[in-house]
């Protein structure tokens, strides 16, 4: 059962993730960094202590644009059902 858990919240969490483009050395850093910012704020939303508007304020600064971002987030969750 907690691995069926631990499953679901990867692959929840997956949507959330940011790609990651094959560009110079500084672009990839930051593009590593955000991503890590990202992912730190899913686990947060995943373990209660943050909303997912909290999140999206928290990331706010890593995503270029935003409303591609809810987008893809959107379409990501359609895949796997759950939207």
């Amino acid at each position: 059962m907690l691995q069926e858990i631990g499953q679901f919240q990867r692959s929840v969490g997956e949507c959330f993730h940011l790609f990651i483009p094959n560009d110079p050395l500084l672009e990839m850093q930051q593009a590593i960094k955000n991503s890590m910012l990202v992912e730190s704020a899913v686990k947060l939303m995943f373990s209660g202590a943050i909303s997912p508007e909290d999140l999206l304020e928290m990331i706010e600064p890593a995503i270029e644009d935003m409303d591609d971002y809810i987008q893809e987030v959107e379409e990501n969750l359609i895949e796997i059902y759950l939207a």
